[in-house]
């Protein structure tokens, strides 16, 4: 599992911010309320990175328990009670398929990732007047966050939230046959 520790993720949030507690503006409020949810965000990320690697860990010796049974000689598997070998195969399925299941955290913190990236970059943002108040540099900064996104569902969703959708209609799959929030199919992997 990668970890959620890349420069992205790992931005300061709101510098400008912080250089300025002692004076009180609405943007200064603003840029410290995302600095706080960032900060929570990343706190949730490591706790839950132990966990999937923990998860992980119990999988992994799991798998290798299914090969080395898968390895016994013939004279042994022949002794094991009936259906054994098609139990075991089908144990050996599920294993894999969890595994790959998995990679739905890779994702989920990639995906986090971006967004702390995008508070920051916010954040930074609203307090300097001179960039906050023009629509050109909104339309720049829209379009330095839409290249972090590298998955399909991402680029989906900003482009959808971009053309004006409300966010639960935006984040709604496209048809039936491909949901945004469903992990991906056993084996298929989304390089992302």
């Amino acid at each position: 599992m990668a970890s959620n520790g890349s420069a992205a993720e790992s931005a300061p949030l709101a510098p400008a911010a912080r250089e300025r507690r002692d004076e009180w503006t609405p943007e200064q409020q603003l840029a410290h309320v995302l600095e706080i949810c960032g900060a929570q965000m990343q706190s949730a990320l490591r706790e839950s990175d132990l966990a999937i690697e923990t998860l992980l860990q119990a999988f992994a010796a799991f798998a290798a328990m299914v090969r080395d049974l898968e390895a016994l000689p013939e004279e042994l598997k022949k002794a094991m009670p009936a259906g054994f070998t098609g139990q075991l195969a089908s144990v050996g399925k599920q294993v894999t398929s969890a595994v790959v299941a998995f990679q739905f955290y890779d994702k989920l913190t990639q995906r986090l990732g971006h967004v702390h990236y995008s508070l920051s970059t916010l954040a930074t943002f609203v307090c300097d007047k001179s960039q906050a108040g023009e629509r050109e540099h909104w339309q720049c900064l829209l379009a330095t966050l839409e290249r972090l996104y590298r998955t399909q569902d991402e680029r989906r969703l900003f482009q959808r939230m971009a053309q004006g959708l409300p966010a639960d209609q935006a984040s709604q799959p496209i048809d039936e046959t491909t949901p945004a929030s469903a992990p991906d199919k056993a084996g298929e992997i989304e390089l992302f």
